[in-house]
């Protein structure tokens, strides 16, 4: 029996280089925080080396700046512009990072990740992973993970080649000092760089509930969709009559139009499902722009439509159906 991966927390002391199956950092620890670095291994594909302070570089004592490398990386606010546009000097100074070692290449070395939100003056910055290649002299940037998902503060994992951000996140109209979804971003490193493995989003102070929904139809609005899944907000749906006497019992206006005599739908609890896509599904979408049904291979290929979005208010609705746990059919459902 294989046994579970372990699981190792960013703490502030010195962390070993040792390959795990994942790792998890947590916010708040010391900017002096130094893992110790791997040993050598193959070249890996990188961008060019970080232009880091002076005092940013490896020495012989094998210590890097970090927070000034990952800084570099982001762009963040320099402490010599902070302090010249009038801002003290001490809150810049009191901004940390988080660092741990691990291989999330693959190849036996590990590189470095560091977990860091940039100091700004006004609104809340998103918190970034950069990851490093520390093999050679001076460390090399690997990629910069965060851009996708607007994470105030991130739980981070990795599990082999693949990075993961997660927690609650600021979308839609969402102020920036209240987040009011829940993100979850995976990168995988494909040997040259960080790609986008799966990304959901969805409205509210937790993750979507992957959930095993019994043998029928069912509507919802989609939040997210992923190669072969996807986040749905689960409604009921009436039609005909049956919307009428819906619209009565709720005591809804009936004023001629669709709602209450073509539909009408109730959310009671708009609490998102992670549901899973056959691989066989039927999928497709109606085109609002010609009117036309387009058919795609994975359910991936309606982001960016109509039909998946965290807004309730805008949101259309998507019928599917579920065989044996997983979704067999899913189509759009039009509403004038």
């Amino acid at each position: 029996m294989t046994p579970a991966p372990r699981v190792r927390r960013l703490r502030t002391t010195a962390v070993a280089a040792a390959a795990l199956a994942a790792v998890v950092l947590t916010t708040g620890c010391d900017a002096d925080a130094q893992p110790a670095l791997p040993d050598k291994g193959q070249a890996k594909t990188a961008l060019p080396a970080v232009a880091a302070p002076a005092d940013g570089t490896a020495s012989s004592t094998g210590t890097v700046d970090w927070k000034g490398a990952a800084y570099g990386a982001l762009d963040c606010y320099p402490r010599e512009q902070w302090v010249a546009d009038g801002f003290p000097a001490e809150a810049w100074d009191a901004e940390t990072v988080q660092t741990t070692a691990v291989d999330v290449t693959g190849d036996g070395a590990g590189e470095v990740l560091v977990q860091v939100i940039c100091p700004a003056p006004t609104s809340t910055r998103a918190n970034h992973v950069v990851v490093f290649d520390v093999t050679t002299p001076q460390p090399r940037l690997l990629g910069v993970l965060g851009d996708d998902l607007f994470h105030p503060q991130a739980d981070v994992t990795t599990e082999g080649t693949t990075v993961t951000l997660s927690g609650p996140t600021v979308a839609g109209d969402d102020p920036y000092c209240c987040p009011g979804h829940w993100g979850t971003v995976t990168y995988e490193w494909t040997g040259s760089r960080f790609v986008v493995a799966s990304m959901d989003e969805v409205r509210g102070t937790r993750p979507a509930t992957a959930q095993r929904l019994a043998d029928g139809e069912y509507v919802g609005m989609l939040h997210s969709v992923g190669h072969d899944r996807f986040t749905v907000d689960l409604v009921e749906w009436f039609e005909g009559e049956d919307a009428a006497a819906a619209c009565r019992q709720d005591g809804v206006p009936n004023d001629g139009y669709a709602w209450c005599n073509d539909y009408y739908v109730r959310n009671p609890d708009r609490q998102a499902l992670g549901l899973h896509v056959a691989g066989s599904a039927t999928v497709s979408y109606l085109d609002l722009m010609t009117m036309e049904t387009v058919e795609v291979d994975d359910v991936a290929e309606l982001g960016g439509t109509y039909w998946v979005s965290t807004d309730a208010d805008v949101a259309g609705y998507t019928r599917f159906r579920s065989d044996d746990g997983v979704v067999t059919e899913l189509e759009s459902i039009y509403t004038p």
